[in-house]
């Protein structure tokens, strides 16, 4: 039976506060949630004021080839993503501490930078003025097309893959590995019948998020696409330059349905990276098997280093492929010419997080306190936007926002758009800190008089830092560098830099793009050490138990 607001789990009734706040939670999951996805349903499915299937019968007959491709694509993205993610993954479970952090620092670096520099750093090599194909070899090679989509899409996924697949690997009870050593089993049957099976689901959840991320990526399409073509790329064609709206509203649709899956498979179970990588195994896996490990892991790194060292060589730069005389133009040029696109994504970012923060340091004592069924749909809902398309999401505020009696700010959507899109890994890292709080501490504040609010300023949000921490590190990280949520949202007075840098490469200007790459590296990655040395300076503030 599914739970009201009004009651809670042990079947107590909730105070005014708790109500007000479920209230208020409940209008801001409507409005930026519900009313922007609905919103793309409706336009999909009404035309002239009436039901109409239409797009989607144009979608299937005439775009048909479109849709194989585009599912074709993702299958052999996943494919490819996850053999190397899980020879990644295993060599950093199973294998040598030596050298370890410098491949989860590549791994952490591939996923909170910008996206399409591997595409960009794909041209810059291999290009019609590539370093290596025209400056070095002077030979013609065509770069785009559907191999070059499978490359940059699976180099740029990989370290989400391993990520997600080190965690699950790191999950399996260590007691399960030795019984079956202990039984006689070898260590690859151990890792084959044990810890493989038992990480599955980890490992299916894995490939399922690189799928969607894959099926929804417009932006590598375009660059290294050339005629190829797939439906979040089309789509984006389609309402930019025809104005099409239930056609590609039907397409951002059809996108969402393995997101859907997701959501199915993630139901009852935590998310979350491992942090705890450097714990030791019992597992001791043969030599020759860890030396076969190290070859997709050193060139997954090198593939890295490659990237981002031709991103930093790109910006002093003059002219990329042409002349390569050293030069601060670029650099300084984002600073004279875009800087308030700097200032408004710095401002957005810090809206996103910050607000996600809080608004999930809120929920997550309330849901706790839920029955069954209502904590499931808010989840649920509360996830949706992280695993859809991000266009899909962008689309559904541009419908909304133009359907209002009032002019709504460009940068108002943008930090909204950002903010409850990445709700839900922050949501998901304050219920784990919720969960390690003791209830009973809990009832003893309010035992003694304190409020709700008591309990939320007093106890909970001083235990909650570090998940909190976390929240806002990936909130304020993807929202300095998203642009499929935004990129329907942002205007010639209202730019963000992440949209200056799609656009930078789009055109064909190496320089700027990797200037503007360069500043959105160095920015997240030291708001995010900043963040970990204060989080390190308050942790010997604890008191011992």
């Amino acid at each position: 039976m599914t739970a009201s607001p009004g009651k809670t789990r042990g079947g107590a009734g909730l105070s005014g506060a708790e109500l007000a706040l479920w209230l208020l939670v409940g209008a801001l999951l409507s409005a930026f949630v519900l009313w922007p996805v609905g919103s793309v349903l409706f336009e999909s499915l009404v035309q002239d004021g009436r039901f109409s299937l239409s797009a989607y019968a144009g979608l299937f007959s005439k775009n048909a080839a479109l849709v194989r491709d585009s599912f074709v694509l993702a299958g052999g993205v996943t494919l490819c993503t996850l053999l190397i993610g899980s020879a990644v993954a295993m060599r950093l479970v199973y294998g040598s501490r030596r050298a370890r952090g410098a491949v989860v620092a590549a791994l952490v670096l591939s996923t909170i930078s910008p996206p399409f520099l591997c595409s960009m750093a794909y041209l810059m090599l291999f290009g019609r003025r590539g370093l290596v194909t025209w400056r070095l070899l002077g030979v013609e090679w065509n770069p785009y097309g559907f191999h070059g989509v499978l490359m940059m899409e699976t180099a740029s996924l990989t370290g989400l893959a391993a990520l997600l697949i080190a965690a699950s690997l790191q999950r399996v009870d260590g007691a399960l590995e030795r019984a079956s050593l202990d039984l006689g089993g070898g260590p690859l049957r151990t890792l084959g019948f044990v810890s493989l099976p038992l990480a599955l689901p980890g490992i299916a959840a894995a490939g399922l998020s690189v799928f969607v991320r894959a099926l929804s990526d417009f932006g590598t399409p375009l660059f290294v696409g050339g005629r190829f073509q797939v439906l979040a790329s089309r789509a984006y064609n389609t309402l930019i330059g025809v104005g099409d709206f239930p056609l590609a509203c039907a397409m951002n649709v059809l996108l969402i349905v393995p997101a859907l899956g997701i959501l199915c498979l993630r139901e009852g179970r935590t998310s979350g990276l491992a942090l705890g990588l450097a714990e030791a195994r019992s597992l001791r896996l043969p030599r020759w098997l860890l030396a076969v490990l190290e070859l997709p892991t050193w060139t997954f790194v090198a593939v890295q280093v490659m990237v981002y060292g031709l991103i930093l060589l790109g910006s002093v730069t003059q002219t990329w492929g042409a002349d390569f005389a050293l030069t601060a133009r670029h650099l300084s040029g984002i600073l004279r010419f875009r800087t308030d696109s700097i200032v408004r994504s710095l401002l957005c970012s810090l809206a996103a997080g910050l607000g996600g923060c809080l608004l999930a340091a809120v929920l997550a004592p309330l849901l706790e306190r839920a029955g069954p069924g209502l904590r499931r749909t808010v989840q649920a809902v509360a996830d949706l936007p992280y695993l859809m398309p991000g266009t899909f999401f962008g689309v559904g505020y541009l419908l909304v926002s133009s359907r209002l009696p009032f002019e709504v700010g460009a940068s108002f959507l943008i930090a909204m758009s950002c903010l409850f899109r990445q709700l839900s890994p922050s949501l998901r890292a304050a219920r784990a800190g919720f969960a390690q709080v003791d209830p009973a501490l809990v009832q003893a504040v309010r035992d003694l008089g304190g409020g709700p609010v008591r309990v939320l300023t007093d106890l909970l949000l001083p235990r909650l830092r570090p998940f909190m921490r976390l929240g806002f590190l990936n909130a304020f990280s993807a929202a300095m560098t998203t642009t499929g949520p935004i990129i329907f949202l942002v205007s010639p007075y209202a730019r963000v830099a992440a949209i200056e840098l799609f656009e930078s490469i789009n055109e064909g200007d190496f320089g700027a793009a990797s200037a503007m790459g360069t500043f959105l590296i160095l920015t997240v990655a030291a708001v995010n050490a900043l963040a970990w040395r204060l989080g390190r300076r308050r942790q010997p503030d604890a008191p011992a138990r």
